[in-house]
């Protein structure tokens, strides 16, 4: 495993982690036995899925953070800053501490050849335990059987977020095989929340839950009465798992109120998800959507937006190991234009890959360079878009326009 070099963060970027990815957790568990199992006592709700892992864990976060518990959190990945990725009671772990931490484990258990997100994982732990927290909500980064957050094995509550096809080359190339790989997080005796999935899905969450003696709370998306801060209305379904996780929670004896709840969702924000920006007083929707599930429910938030028949600008960046043309034949409609970009700093897909897939002829695309050379075509048009132009694709490229766009 190639060693970090903590004084240069850029190394921790998500090109460098994902160069860097071997699921396990034979390394992280002896690592954190080394480091005397910080947090075994504290129960964690852990939350996988493909999609929606980061808002229930926003939602999660917001209503505990409404009745004053104390609870570290641990995300993947970040947006802008890589103190995003621990944090308690809504606050990043400072850069000192996280750099303290992470030299810390990085000289001391070299041995372990530990991956970055497992060192992550472990410097998250160790705050958390230092903070004395009384939960801990782990975020999984890739899978579940083998994620380093499964290593922590006091798990009693699991919320499961939309399963659909992503990372096919970790996890297995069928909706089955990733789902299994997912669930194996559910043990014995555990609360199990999620929504409604595929069918096959679903089978393979009973399945699970049956075999190891866990319990199952399926969620139907939230009435309209709920105000909920996240726009879209796929976040309905994420709101109500998380409620499902409170609920388990009080079930534990953490007697969370039904007005922290109400006031934690309403509260809840969550950046780069149908977040609209400001730049140069003119309105640009930025969104994280990454795979086809995501594309597919953006393509449902799209009939709501005004003037979206009249088409769509998007400036769209795609790393080339995800399904590009599933998610343009289910995103983008015959007045769009795609404004196709590279994802910085990774592999992506560019103009000439698609120009040779006839599925996606018709389809008007532009390439440019880096994001801010679309905006510069955007704003050279005769006159603005009707409809909000689009940033989508990938969570790396969302930041990277924030990044310019804040210069």
């Amino acid at each position: 495993m190639t060693k970090v070099n903590i004084e240069n963060f850029d190394l921790l970027s998500p090109k460098f982690e994902r160069e860097n990815i071997q699921l396990g957790l034979s390394r992280i568990k002896k690592a954190l036995k080394e480091l005397n199992n910080p947090c075994k006592n504290i129960p964690a709700i852990q939350i996988v899925g493909t999609n929606g892992k980061g808002s229930i864990t926003a939602f999660i976060e917001n209503i505990l953070y409404s009745e004053k518990k104390n609870v570290g959190v641990t995300t993947s990945p970040h947006l802008l800053d890589i103190c995003e990725r621990i944090r308690v009671n809504k606050e990043n772990i400072n850069k000192e501490e996280f750099e303290r931490l992470f030299k810390k484990i990085e000289n001391n258990l070299s041995t372990h050849k530990l991956t970055p997100f497992e060192q992550i994982i472990c410097c998250a732990l160790e705050f958390f335990d230092l903070q004395k927290v009384d939960l801990l909500i782990l975020e999984a980064g890739l899978g579940g059987r083998l994620d380093a957050t499964t290593a922590h094995n006091f798990r009693p509550i699991i919320a499961i977020g939309n399963i659909g096809l992503d990372h096919k080359e970790y996890l297995g190339d069928s909706i089955e095989k990733i789902a299994i790989e997912k669930v194996a997080v559910i043990e014995k005796n555990a609360v199990v929340i999620t929504c409604c999935q595929d069918n096959k899905v679903e089978s393979i969450i009973k399945k699970r839950a049956e075999e190891v003696g866990a319990k199952i709370i399926w969620k139907e998306p939230l009435p309209s009465n709920y105000e909920i801060g996240l726009k879209g209305n796929f976040q309905k379904q994420n709101a109500a798992v998380a409620i499902g996780a409170i609920e388990a929670l009080n079930n534990l004896g953490f007697n969370v109120k039904e007005s922290s709840i109400k006031k934690g969702l309403k509260n809840t924000k969550w950046n780069g998800r149908l977040e609209i920006i400001n730049y140069l007083n003119k309105k640009i929707l930025l969104d994280s959507a990454h795979n086809y599930s995501a594309a597919k429910a953006l393509s449902e938030e799209r009939k709501t937006w005004v003037n979206n028949q009249e088409g769509i600008y998007w400036i769209l960046g795609v790393q080339i190991q995800k399904d590009i043309i599933s998610m343009i034949k289910v995103l983008f409609k015959k007045n769009d234009h795609i404004l196709l970009v590279p994802v910085p700093n990774q592999k992506s897909w560019r103009l000439n890959d698609l120009s040779r897939i006839n599925e996606l002829k018709h389809f008007k695309i532009t390439e440019f360079e880096k994001v801010d050379h679309a905006i510069n075509y955007l704003f050279e048009l005769k006159r603005w878009p009707k409809c909000n132009p689009v940033i989508t694709g990938s969570i790396f490229l969302v930041a990277e326009f924030i990044k310019f766009a804040n210069k």
